[in-house]
Protein backbone atom coordinates (compact mmCIF):
# COMPACT_ATOMS: atom_id res chain seq x y z
CA UNK A 1 0.00 0.00 0.00
CA UNK A 2 1.62 3.67 -0.71
CA UNK A 3 1.75 6.18 1.91
CA UNK A 4 -0.68 8.05 0.22
CA UNK A 5 -3.26 5.26 0.91
CA UNK A 6 -1.97 4.65 4.73
CA UNK A 7 -2.01 8.91 5.46
CA UNK A 8 -5.92 8.80 4.05
CA UNK A 9 -6.87 5.79 7.06
CA UNK A 10 -8.00 7.88 10.20
CA UNK A 11 -6.87 7.04 13.72
CA UNK A 12 -9.90 5.70 14.52
CA UNK A 13 -9.85 3.30 11.76
CA UNK A 14 -6.82 2.24 12.54
CA UNK A 15 -7.93 1.41 16.15
CA UNK A 16 -11.10 -0.38 14.91
CA UNK A 17 -9.21 -2.23 12.42
CA UNK A 18 -6.46 -3.03 15.01
CA UNK A 19 -8.87 -4.40 17.74
CA UNK A 20 -10.36 -6.89 15.06
CA UNK A 21 -7.44 -8.49 14.75
CA UNK A 22 -6.54 -8.48 18.54
CA UNK A 23 -9.94 -9.45 19.17
CA UNK A 24 -9.57 -12.62 16.56
CA UNK A 25 -6.13 -13.74 17.79
CA UNK A 26 -7.68 -13.51 21.73
CA UNK A 27 -10.47 -15.64 20.19
CA UNK A 28 -8.75 -18.25 18.62
CA UNK A 29 -5.97 -18.66 21.63
CA UNK A 30 -9.38 -19.00 24.02
CA UNK A 31 -9.10 -22.46 23.70
CA UNK A 32 -5.50 -22.68 23.97
CA UNK A 33 -4.15 -24.30 27.58
CA UNK A 34 -3.00 -21.04 29.07
CA UNK A 35 0.05 -22.99 30.38
CA UNK A 36 1.06 -23.33 26.39
CA UNK A 37 0.39 -20.12 25.35
CA UNK A 38 -1.58 -16.94 26.59
CA UNK A 39 -2.31 -13.60 25.13
CA UNK A 40 -3.52 -10.08 26.41
CA UNK A 41 -4.62 -6.91 25.06
CA UNK A 42 -2.99 -4.24 27.32
CA UNK A 43 -2.23 -0.01 26.69
CA UNK A 44 -2.82 -0.83 23.00
CA UNK A 45 -0.92 -4.04 22.30
CA UNK A 46 -1.69 -7.73 22.20
CA UNK A 47 1.25 -9.45 24.15
CA UNK A 48 1.46 -13.15 22.91
CA UNK A 49 3.66 -15.42 25.83
CA UNK A 50 4.77 -18.42 25.02
CA UNK A 51 5.35 -21.39 27.11
CA UNK A 52 8.91 -20.61 26.87
CA UNK A 53 8.76 -17.46 28.48
CA UNK A 54 9.03 -15.79 24.49
CA UNK A 55 6.67 -12.89 24.13
CA UNK A 56 5.72 -11.60 21.18
CA UNK A 57 3.91 -8.07 20.97
CA UNK A 58 1.22 -6.67 18.18
CA UNK A 59 0.87 -3.39 18.30
CA UNK A 60 -0.68 -0.24 16.85
CA UNK A 61 1.67 2.18 15.44
CA UNK A 62 -0.20 5.38 14.67
CA UNK A 63 1.92 7.80 13.13
CA UNK A 64 2.50 5.07 10.35
CA UNK A 65 -0.66 3.65 10.81
CA UNK A 66 0.64 0.12 10.94
CA UNK A 67 0.90 -2.67 13.13
CA UNK A 68 3.75 -3.80 14.01
CA UNK A 69 4.48 -7.49 15.50
CA UNK A 70 7.88 -7.67 17.31
CA UNK A 71 9.03 -11.17 17.97
CA UNK A 72 11.99 -10.61 19.75
CA UNK A 73 12.63 -14.66 20.41
CA UNK A 74 13.47 -14.48 16.60
CA UNK A 75 15.07 -11.37 16.66
CA UNK A 76 12.60 -10.38 14.09
CA UNK A 77 10.24 -7.50 13.82
CA UNK A 78 7.57 -7.16 10.92
CA UNK A 79 5.46 -4.13 9.81
CA UNK A 80 2.27 -4.36 7.83
CA UNK A 81 -0.07 -2.07 5.69
CA UNK A 82 -3.40 -2.45 5.68
CA UNK A 83 -4.62 -3.71 2.01
CA UNK A 84 -8.02 -2.20 1.56
CA UNK A 85 -8.44 -4.01 -1.61
CA UNK A 86 -8.14 -7.61 -0.16
CA UNK A 87 -8.86 -6.13 3.54
CA UNK A 88 -5.53 -7.55 5.18
CA UNK A 89 -2.04 -6.13 6.68
CA UNK A 90 0.30 -6.89 4.34
CA UNK A 91 4.18 -6.45 4.97
CA UNK A 92 5.58 -3.25 3.98
CA UNK A 93 8.83 -4.38 2.73
CA UNK A 94 6.41 -6.45 -0.27
CA UNK A 95 7.18 -9.65 0.78
CA UNK A 96 3.58 -11.14 0.16
CA UNK A 97 3.40 -11.84 4.01
CA UNK A 98 0.06 -11.76 5.42
CA UNK A 99 -0.23 -10.77 9.16
CA UNK A 100 -2.70 -13.53 10.18
CA UNK A 101 -1.13 -16.25 8.37
CA UNK A 102 2.04 -15.73 9.05
CA UNK A 103 1.55 -15.19 12.86
CA UNK A 104 -0.40 -18.48 12.51
CA UNK A 105 2.67 -20.40 11.23
CA UNK A 106 4.63 -18.72 13.72
CA UNK A 107 2.68 -20.50 16.57
CA UNK A 108 2.76 -23.54 14.65
CA UNK A 109 6.45 -23.51 14.09
CA UNK A 110 7.78 -21.97 17.11
CA UNK A 111 5.12 -22.60 19.89
CA UNK A 112 3.48 -26.00 18.30
CA UNK A 113 0.10 -24.51 18.73
CA UNK A 114 -2.12 -24.76 15.75
CA UNK A 115 -4.87 -22.58 15.61
CA UNK A 116 -6.94 -20.77 12.96
CA UNK A 117 -6.51 -17.17 12.51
Amino acid sequence: MSSEHTAQMTETELRALAKQIYDRVSKALDDVDPDVVECEESLGSLTIQLADGAKWILSVQPPVRQLWLAVASLGRAYHFNYDRQSGTWQDDKGQGIELLSHLRTLLKDVGGVDVAL
